[in-house]
């Protein structure tokens, strides 16, 4: 795990342009949470101190983190919400025991983001929701501080698009049901007054409407598949005494035990 890059992040998020960027992102996870139940919500990994599971109306959240000195003191204030310890590349969750789990910009954090993902879904019950927050990479406000500034921020992440993400969901058996981004504006916290700023936000729009992203922030929300298995092989076949009319328990059963000493013999 980079923790040098989560110590960063956190820093960069308490300055002007990371606080716009995170109420951004906030909004996204906000809109995202606010229609997922179940009893038990996730979050690996602690990004910012806005606090993101805030808005969910799942009762008891679990806030996993290597480094607690990092915890939002707004999760602190719900009694409902546990701190806890723990290396991500090992999570102390039980199999099938989440609901929800949130990743804020975790695999940018993790050293095998697809490993992590297997985690994930193994801690994740039956048609439960996994919610990915990221930087995109052709956002126009991360271009800018990643290859114009050198940032070192951006430097250190292993920035993924939202596609990569959605390629590793659907290979491990996700359905995409939310893919969000935020502002496409290049000039976070800049009056948009002017002429150039202007076109420029202008131009992007158009492109974001033709499926070309240039939000800052992507969110991805994604629901675990369950398929029914069918039972296949030759020797499989349906009960007779399923098709026997009925005639009593005594036929069903003699029906039921010649067909058991049928299969016996094979």
């Amino acid at each position: 795990m980079k923790q040098g890059f989560q110590h960063s992040l956190h820093q960069w998020y308490s300055t002007g342009s990371g606080r716009a960027v995170s109420a951004q992102e906030k909004g996204l996870v906000e809109s995202a949470v606010q229609n997922l139940f179940g009893y038990f919500f996730v979050q690996l990994g602690v990004s910012s101190s806005e606090y993101l599971m805030a808005s969910s109306r799942i009762k008891y959240k679990l806030l996993i983190d290597p480094l607690l000195e990092y915890e939002s003191t707004e999760a602190l204030k719900d009694p409902h919400c546990h701190l806890i310890r723990a290396d991500l590349d090992y999570l102390p969750i039980g199999k099938e025991k989440a609901d929800v789990v949130l990743l804020p910009h975790t695999l940018e954090v993790a050293a095998d983001p697809y490993y992590l993902l297997r985690q994930v879904d193994s801690m994740l019950v039956p048609e439960g929701h996994v919610i990915i927050t990221g930087f995109n990479p052709y956002g126009c406000f991360i271009m800018r501080h990643r290859w114009f500034k050198r940032d070192r921020v951006f430097e250190q992440a292993k920035l993924e698009t939202s596609q990569r993400i959605k390629e590793w969901l659907q290979v491990l058996g996700y359905d995409i049901q939310i893919q969000s981004y935020s502002s496409v504006t290049c000039f976070v916290q800049r009056p948009s007054e002017g002429g150039f700023i202007s076109l420029v936000e202008w131009f992007e729009r158009g492109l974001s409407g033709l499926g070309l992203q240039f939000g800052n922030v992507y969110c991805l929300v994604a629901k675990k598949r369950i398929d029914s298995p069918t039972l296949v092989g030759s020797r499989w076949h349906m009960p007779r005494w399923m098709a026997i009319p009925s005639r009593g328990v005594t036929s069903a059963t003699r029906a039921h035990s010649k067909l058991l000493r049928n299969n016996s013999k094979r």
